[in-house]
Parts: structure tokens; sequence; C-alpha cells
């Protein structure tokens, strides 16, 4: 799309997230998380994708995970919105007339291992059904059961009961287009998360005081931040650099970089956010405060897909064995 639309687009997004932001960990309710996930339906971003050759670059898809990332939302944009009609693009499938599907993965919130894995239905808010990508490529739909428990308060996770039925297979080049789009689009919210909370710790140094005097002021609170900021553009640089690579490089190249970002940001992310915490003070322990929601995301968001461990191990391994 062109710039000015992608900003139309973006910014629809924006006033979504502030009109449904959680202000703490009591306003996650079952009932608000439906009303919101209503309201972004209505946004229509699941059509971004949907055709080939689609409306929006894998770019401007990131840019957008980026911004549901930057603000606690009970929200599924990841899996129903952003994940599953990318999925159904690689088949060259339509969604079933009144059907919302996610991703179903591993009770370890990885790729599906085996087709036997037991799986749950992951960023399930408002979906109907799941969709599970086996490491042959073959794509399979799963029924959606109770939820199951995470640390994450804000993402709705259900147990995936399969249900045997096979919607395609994903050629090669499909499957790495899938792993690294799936990658690079789940770092990307993490980024924006990371990079909101950092911000959100920023202005409170300037807010606080202690000893008549702001703690940004304090040249041990500034380093933190500092540093902190680095990680936060460390991971923007991989994802986004991912993400390009998506759009104009063929598709095991893309998965590398895909893989790099990710590795990336589930060790900075984290580490970026702690610091803020560190900052926030004994306030940010607390249940009230959101400081444990962005938290919860991030380290929840480390292990999903793949760890830094598992990419790490792959990137050693030689190109050809990839």
């Amino acid at each position: 799309m062109d710039t000015e639309e992608f900003v139309l687009v973006r910014d629809q997004l924006r006033s979504f997230a502030a009109r449904f932001r959680v202000g703490s960990a009591d306003d996650v309710k079952p009932s608000a998380g439906a009303a919101a996930q209503e309201a972004l339906g209505e946004l229509g971003l699941s059509e971004l994708r949907r055709a080939t050759p689609p409306a929006a670059t894998v770019q401007e898809c990131a840019l957008l995970s980026e911004e549901h990332g930057s603000l606690p939302l009970p929200t599924s944009l990841l899996g129903t919105v952003l994940l599953a009609p990318e999925l159904l693009r690689l088949l060259g499938t339509p969604a079933a007339p009144g059907r919302t599907p996610t991703i179903a993965l591993g009770r370890d919130l990885r790729f599906p291992a085996a087709s036997s894995s037991p799986l749950v239905a992951w960023d399930s808010e408002g979906a109907d059904e799941a969709l599970c990508v086996l490491p042959d490529g073959t794509v399979t739909a799963a029924g959606l059961g109770p939820a199951a428990p995470s640390v994450d308060l804000l993402r709705a996770i259900r147990i995936a009961e399969p249900s045997g039925r096979v919607v395609g297979r994903l050629d090669t080049a499909g499957h790495r287009h899938w792993q690294a789009y799936a990658l690079t689009v789940v770092a990307s919210e993490l980024v924006g998360a990371a990079r909101s909370f950092v911000a959100q710790s920023v202005e409170y140094a300037r807010e606080r005081a202690q000893y008549g005097r702001p703690i940004g002021s304090f040249q041990s609170v500034q380093h933190l931040l500092a540093d902190a900021t680095v990680l936060v553009e460390a991971c923007a640089s991989a994802t986004r650099y991912a993400a390009w690579c998506l759009d104009h490089e063929p598709p095991e190249r893309a998965l590398a970089a895909a893989r790099v970002a990710k590795a990336e940001v589930n060790r900075s992310a984290v580490e970026a956010v702690y610091a803020g915490t560190q900052v926030f003070g004994g306030i940010a322990q607390t249940w009230e405060h959101i400081a444990h929601l962005y938290l919860r995301k991030v380290r929840v968001g480390a292990t999903v897909l793949a760890t830094t461990a598992d990419l790490l191990t792959v990137l050693a391994e030689p190109e050809a064995v990839r």
C-alpha cells in the first residue's frame, strides 16, 4: 500500500489500542477481550495479506505488530489477523465462511515437532479453529477446547483438539516463508512491547524525584535506560531487516534473517523490560502496575515458536543442512 494508506491504517490501530488498552491486570476480563476483538475485526486488517499479491508488505505488517505490542491489549492480532490469513494465502485456500482460524503450536508454544504432539491454539481470542503446520509442511485443522494456563495474562490460549482434517500442504519454499513470517511477526510485537515500556520508564525517570532531584538525573539510572534503549534498537533493526528480506529476498535467506531476529529479540527485549522495571522500583512489583503485564508478554514471547537456544543451534549448522 502507499505511504498515506499505511499511515491511515496505523493510525486506526493506534486509536483502537488507546481505546481498548488494559490499565491493570484487574481489567483483563473475558467480556472486555471479546468486545475488543470484535472492534479489531471491524478494522478489516485480516484482509491486508489475504489477496495475491497482498495489499500490505511484510514490512508494513511487522510495523502494525509493533504497534499492537506497544500497549497492553487483550486481543488476538498475531494469531487470527496476521498469521492465519498468511498461512491460508500460502496454501491458496480461502477461509471457511463465518470461521476465524488461529495458529496451533506445541504445548511448549514452539513450532509443532510432530503430528502426534499435544497442541494449543495460540492467540485464540475470537477464533473458531486452529491451523497446525507440521514439520513436513502439511497443514491440519484443530478444534478449540478449554482454556490453557499461561503466564501471559493478555493472550488467550486454548487446548487444541486435532480433527485429522488436512487443509493443504506447503512446498519447501512456502514452508520457509511461513516460518520466517511467523518468527518476524512475533518478534516485532515483542519489539513494540519493549520499546513502549522503556519509553514509559524514561518518562517516569523524568517525573519521579528522590533527594530533591528527578531520578533520571542520576547517572546510574541514565546508564540503565541508555543500555535498554540500545537493546531495543538492536531488536528493531534485526526484525525490520527480516521483514525486508521477506519482501525482497528468497525464502531461505529470509528465514535465516528471521531466526537471527527472533534470537536477538528473545534476549534483548526481556533485558530491556527488566531494566525498565528496575527504574520504576517497588511500584513495578505490585499487581496493580502494568509492568508485570509487559514482563509476562516478553517472557512468554521469548519461548514462542523457537527459543534462542533452538535458533542458534540451527543457525550454527551448515547451510545445506538447514
